[in-house]
């Protein structure tokens, strides 16, 4: 008997079942009917338990029931049984390959399991079969935009147009692919004819939010999302995408709001427990930042999710569970840039430099235009004494953003490392101009300032960090020092009282205290704020050095000595500690271990020739001549070092005289904020010498030596 056949539109495409057959049980019709539904229209499993029965009537066979196969398909992909849907759409490709829509339905499960490949090739036969299904060009143009190919699927989204015009959802996908290209203006235009089309298109609100959020138009972002949610309350996604508009308008606790409603739509959602992480690390609570990253761990284990999560253990000083979380993020993806980047700076705070180094190259290999692998790597080699190469990758840095203000400082920290403040100020002036409100850019030339012995131009560039900032303790702590380089020990006391006041933990603006009052002869205050900058921060070599020269001036030798071998074993590169290590063992009747200590020293830079004196390698001729210099104030200070350590191998040596000559230029000559000025001072009155009319002394010791003072 011939059979009739009746259209029905299912879920995913149109099928046709057969419209009567002898003997038919109504039931069997009505199974039929609910079999080929609208998504939608009819629960998928009401939907699949019809198709089920009208496949297992018996009446239908071959081609026949091909169309229930179909939609079955379809209703288990709406279902998202994909494994399922797959074999139901097989069967009805072997029962009538010239089926489009059987084509069309498998590669939306293919598409659906991540199977990108296999849904094109299935949605290139639907369109062979029927090369007007609109339909199928939108799929396609979705499994290619998901394998990356945004301009592939522009094309089947345009062709998918051209064939309807009114295709609101083909819109949408089209304004996503322009989207991914960049071109948001494009994008906007797309979403803006969709909704045209369908004012209730929620979708499209939500995209076009997205896209004016990119442009940096958050406010138009926000309303967009505001009429996606209005037309869709239970969009997880929409509560998600606004939280992250609120949150780059700054207002995380209205972004952590729609966070807390995204995840509460959809537990599952991953992307808002990272993002509300993100807003509770902006909020300073990195512990619940960290609860939300492990969640969205849990849900999606990312290499990003791992990433996050191993920042705010990297800002909260856990350095092991940081790097535990870079290895499983480089383990995901070795080719994360990011996750190298972010592992070095982990290996870097543990002080491991070498690794850090080592992981800032993979990054820099990976990405070879990320200016700030550069500069961080630049950092390392400076921890580790390299100068030149610290100098070569600010370079970089600089070079690949000539705007990149924190470079700029960076390198010039390396300058005065080096010795070469003028380069550093050239550099700060660099980064104030591009930002003349940086703090830490005017703090920072400051310290070039007054290294150049030019403490007024150090505190007027410290007046202004102030005044940018009121509440910023360390420019309180370098005005004090500069006030101390004047003479005003009172200026310098009132401003480490103040740093104080705004961080009562800031033991460097105790040990500054302590140096002022240690100026105005008050050693046992001196000593008092010195032990309390120890307790504050056990490991800062400089306070172990400035409680130890007071030691020494009070005839505490054994004290001192123990201060200043803290000091060089906190931090063996640092100069100061070993030479003063080197005078209180002498004095205490050991052998000299310079020879041994110098190995840790960088020989090539100043006061090199200090250490050198001390081991008899060069004379004093030899010493004053190395630490004269083009610039005045480097010099003075170069030339007060070098005396003051003559003076006390001077002393050693049995030469008093020479040695009370040597700390009277000294107590002359010297800044007052340096340690070798109180020093200098004390040794006079040890001596039982007077420590007054020192200028003319001073003129008068070097006219009968022979010696210069530059």
């Amino acid at each position: 008997m011939r059979r009739a056949y009746h259209l029905m539109t299912s879920g995913a495409a149109a099928a046709l079942w057969p419209l009567a057959v002898p003997g038919m049980d109504p039931q069997i019709a009505h199974d039929a009917a609910v079999c080929a539904s609208a998504a939608g229209a009819v629960a998928a499993d009401d939907r699949i338990a019809a198709c089920t029965r009208a496949i297992n009537w018996g009446e239908w066979r071959g081609k026949d029931v091909e169309w229930a196969y179909v939609d079955r398909c379809g209703a288990e992909g709406d279902k998202a049984a994909d494994d399922n849907a797959v074999s139901d759409c097989t069967e009805a490709i072997r029962l009538n390959p010239k089926d489009a829509v059987a084509f069309n339905n498998r590669g939306k499960a293919w598409h659906a399991k991540g199977d990108n490949d296999r849904a094109i090739a299935d949605y290139d036969e639907a369109i062979r079969l029927n090369p007007k299904d609109a339909v199928a060009f939108n799929n396609r143009g979705k499994a290619w935009f998901d394998k990356g190919e945004s301009d592939r699927a522009i094309a089947d989204y345009d062709e998918a147009i051209r064939l309807n015009p009114n295709y609101g959802v083909a819109l949408v996908n089209r304004g996503r692919a322009w989207q991914a290209k960049g071109d948001i203006d494009r994008a906007i235009a797309d979403y803006d004819e969709a909704i045209g089309l369908n004012p209730k298109n929620a979708v499209a609100f939500n995209n076009r939010g997205r896209a004016w959020e990119a442009k940096g138009d958050n406010d138009r972002a926000i309303a967009d999302y505001d009429e996606a949610i209005g037309l869709n309350p239970k969009d997880a996604v929409a509560f998600n995408n606004r939280g992250k508009a609120w949150f780059d308008k700054g207002e995380s606790d209205r972004a952590i709001a729609n966070y807390d409603e995204a995840i509460r739509l959809d537990p599952k959602l991953a992307v808002a427990f990272t993002n509300r992480g993100n807003a509770w690390v902006a909020k300073g609570d990195r512990e619940r930042a960290i609860a939300d990253y492990g969640e969205a761990i849990r849900l999606t284990p990312t290499a990003v999710a791992f990433i996050n999560r191993g920042n705010a253990w990297l800002e909260i000083g856990d350095n092991d569970r940081a790097i535990a979380d870079y290895d499983e993020a480089i383990r995901l993806d070795s080719k994360l840039a990011v996750a190298f980047y972010d592992r070095g700076r982990a290996w870097r705070a543990k002080g491991d430099n070498d690794r850090a180094i080592a992981d800032y190259d993979e990054a820099i290999r990976l990405d070879s235009k990320d200016a700030v692998a550069f500069n961080d790597r630049g950092n390392a080699w400076l921890d580790i004494g390299d100068k030149d190469q610290a100098l070569a990758d600010y370079d970089e840095a600089i070079r690949l953003n000539p705007k990149y203000v924190v470079a700029l400082i960076d390198r010039g920290i390396a300058w005065r490392a080096k010795g070469d403040n003028d380069r550093a100020i050239a550099d700060y002036d660099e980064a104030i101009r591009l930002n003349p409100k940086y703090v830490v850019a005017l703090i920072d030339r400051g310290i070039a300032w007054r290294a150049k012995g030019d403490n007024d131009r150090a505190i007027a560039d410290y007046d202004e960090a102030i005044r940018l900032d009121p509440k910023h303790a360390p420019a309180f702590v370098n005005r004090s020092i500069a006030w101390l380089g004047k003479g005003d020990s009172d200026r310098a006391i009132a401003d480490s009282e103040e740093a104080m006041r705004l961080d009562p933990r800031d033991a460097r603006a105790l040990a500054t205290r302590g140096n002022a009052l240690n100026a105005k002869g008050d050693s046992d205050g001196a000593i008092a704020d010195y032990d309390e900058a120890i307790r504050l921060n056990s490991k800062d070599a400089h306070a172990y050095l400035g409680r130890g020269v007071v030691f020494i001036a009070k005839g505490s030798l054994a004290a001192a000595q123990a201060d200043f071998a803290q000091a060089n074993a906190l931090d063996p590169k640092y100069a100061y500690a070993a030479l003063w290590l080197d005078v209180a063992e002498r004095r205490n009747g050991l052998p000299s271990r310079l020879p041994e200590l110098r190995a840790k020293l960088d020989m090539a830079v100043w006061p090199a020739p200090i250490v050198r004196h001390l081991m008899g390698e060069i004379d004093l001729a030899a010493l004053l001549a190395a630490a004269g210099d083009p610039d005045p104030g480097k010099a003075r200070g170069q030339l007060c070092e070098a005396r003051f350590f003559a003076g006390e191998l001077a002393l050693l040596n049995g030469g008093k005289d020479d040695a009370e000559g040597l700390f009277r230029l000294a107590a002359s000559e010297c800044p007052n904020n340096f340690l070798q000025w109180s020093a200098a001072t004390a040794e006079l009155r040890a001596l039982g010498a007077s420590a007054v009319n020192q200028a003319s002394f001073a003129s008068g010791y070097l006219r009968n030596s022979g010696l210069t003072a530059e």
